[in-house]
């Protein structure tokens, strides 16, 4: 019996990423095939090239027609949170006496939570962070449970009319039948954290290349996120300026620091052309430190202005490949910020890389669905 395949893309701050997949043994995945495209990317809730944008995503499709022909009929998109609102809501229902809770009875409390959601906007994703019954139990999962009533507090993500118009109308043009979004933070979510861990809450921050996206998850479900423009590329063009050199020699030398180390004046030999020329290992680390010194206030605010009070030990991870590799960042992070800062991969074999997690988590997504 031949294997269900999905056809998969993933919108990133620097690239898109188109892949076919289909489910491997022990929940990993065999890709059939990937195509990578870089373009201008996003920043600030809009695309900085819509032709470019446009003729990438007519590329991606028809490298997904070419793979799978008249197989492809849905096509599965990831939203970046830069292009959604997510909204929590408590909600409840009543019954005339104790019964069991039933998928009807979830869809009806879904239902009755009140939303006012931009009128363009499309919902793409709805979860709960948790259900209670009338003996106080806050439970996952409430289906089979008796009870006479069933509360939960609830988690929706909308897609702005802005990506809906200028990405996914645009995929359904280049010839997909249908287009599933998805929010991206919530898929990494589910996919890469485990229950228990979300269940006590958790921090996400998804680093890219010019934007980050920072999330709050609880359950099942995105209790508060916010979009920090910060990446590596913001990294990389401030040492640019600072050094008065080329981008491409930042980023070498943004890659050989270690900011774990102690500096004793130090230097990089760098190459450009027949010319060799050298840095001061200070001066390169004391620019990285500062770029990750500003997204620590960045993140301070997002907690801030979350509302939240956040359990003590929070995990937090990051992901992405904005900083991941970046070696003595995540110390940085965790001494800037106080909190245990842990890097998130991926647990599949060949694939653990903080830079598939976007494309891998909406892949699984994409396959619990079909």
């Amino acid at each position: 019996m031949q294997k269900k395949q999905v056809a998969v893309l993933d919108v990133g701050s620097s690239k898109i990423t188109a892949v076919v997949g289909e489910r491997g043994i022990n929940k990993t995945f065999v890709i059939k095939s990937r195509f990578d495209f870089n373009y201008d990317g996003f920043v600030d809730g809009e695309f900085l090239n819509i032709e470019e944008l446009k003729s990438v995503l007519f590329d991606a499709v028809s490298s997904l027609k070419n793979v799978l022909g008249k197989g492809l009929k849905t096509v599965y998109l990831g939203v970046p949170s830069e292009f959604t609102d997510v909204f929590v809501k408590e909600s409840q229902i009543s019954f005339d006496s104790k019964k069991k809770i039933t998928e009807e009875d979830l869809d009806s409390l879904y239902e009755s939570a009140f939303i006012v959601a931009p009128t363009k906007s499309e919902l793409i994703n709805r979860s709960a962070v948790n259900f209670e019954l009338d003996d106080f139990r806050k439970l996952a999962n409430p289906i089979g449970c008796k009870s006479s009533i069933l509360k939960g507090r609830l988690s929706f993500v909308y897609c702005k009319e802005y990506f809906i118009n200028n990405v996914k109308n645009v995929v359904l043009r280049a010839g997909a039948d249908m287009v599933e979004c998805v929010s991206v933070s919530l898929a990494e979510a589910m996919y890469l954290l485990e229950a228990p861990v979300r269940d006590r809450i958790a921090i996400i921050c998804d680093v890219g290349y010019i934007t980050s996206t920072f999330s709050i998850i609880q359950g099942d479900g995105i209790i508060y996120e916010k979009t920090i423009p910060f990446g590596g590329g913001i990294i990389t063009g401030a040492l640019t300026d600072k050094l008065e050199t080329s981008f491409t020699i930042s980023e070498s030398l943004k890659r050989k620091v270690n900011l774990s180390s102690r500096s004793n004046g130090g230097s990089f030999d760098i190459v450009s052309g027949d010319d060799g020329k050298y840095y001061s290992l200070e001066t390169v680390k004391n620019s990285v430190l500062n770029s990750l010194d500003g997204f620590c206030e960045q993140i301070s605010v997002a907690i801030e202005d979350s509302n939240y009070i956040l359990p003590e030990h929070v995990p937090f991870f990051v992901t992405g490949g904005g900083i991941a590799f970046l070696r003595g960042a995540k110390e940085h992070l965790s001494s800037r910020l106080g909190m245990v800062v842990s890097v998130l991969t991926p647990i599949v074999p060949l694939m653990e890389n903080p830079l598939e997690s976007s494309i891998l988590s909406i892949l699984d997504l994409a396959l619990e669905q079909i």
